[in-house]
């Protein structure tokens, strides 16, 4: 039989929460893993929680923290939490939010009541590149490109060959949001909707 000193017992479990530095994440085909680094702490693995479908990597032993959510010194429940570091973070306008790059702060789709801006102009759409941007350049490589309206360009066009005709884009057909179910049990305005509350 063997016991953990309570030296040790003590930082895994308290307040459910550990503060460590990144080790080195790799991916297991049954999500990822991450070896994190710690003050006073021995080298530990932990599966990682992707919330919401994003996520990131950045290179081994890099100075970012990662956060263990920890109901004891078991690292089997043990979740880790990633970080991105503090000072590469967005300082996103009031009322702004988004996606920003891992380590760049100036990179990031931002969203506000305006506009969805991706604020560099290197990107792509598509399998293939489909569209792309590349600093003042932009690239269609589709097989038909359909413009619904006036096209105005301001130099020269260039084009081996000038056909008449026209043809209308197909509808439109976007994403759009669940519908609201109404809650039989709960009464109006969702006042019967349980809510579960957390500490760490």
């Amino acid at each position: 039989m063997s016991y953990t000193r309570f030296r040790e017992r003590s930082r895994d479990v308290q307040d459910g929460l550990e503060r460590h530095v990144w080790g080195k994440q790799k991916y297991t085909g049954k999500g990822s893993i991450i070896k994190v680094r710690g003050t006073d702490t021995e080298d530990q693995e932990a599966a990682v929680l992707v919330i919401g479908g994003v996520s990131f990597n950045v290179k081994e032993k890099f100075n970012t923290e990662v956060m263990l959510l920890a109901s004891s010194s078991d690292t089997n429940l043990k979740m880790a939490l990633l970080t991105i570091p503090k000072d590469k973070q967005r300082r996103w306008m009031e009322g702004d939010g988004g996606v920003q790059h891992p380590t760049d702060g100036d990179f990031a789709l931002d969203f506000s009541d305006k506009l969805a801006h991706l604020t560099k102009n290197k990107f792509g759409v598509g399998e293939d590149g489909e569209f792309e941007v590349r600093g003042k350049e932009g690239y269609f490589r589709v097989k038909k490109l359909i413009v619904d309206g006036e096209l105005i360009v301001n130099t020269r066009v260039k084009t081996p060959e000038v056909v008449s005709g026209s043809e209308k884009p197909p509808k439109f057909e976007g994403n759009k949001q669940a519908e609201i179910e109404k809650d039989d049990e709960g009464g109006a305005g969702g006042a019967g909707t349980a809510q579960l509350t957390m500490d760490f």
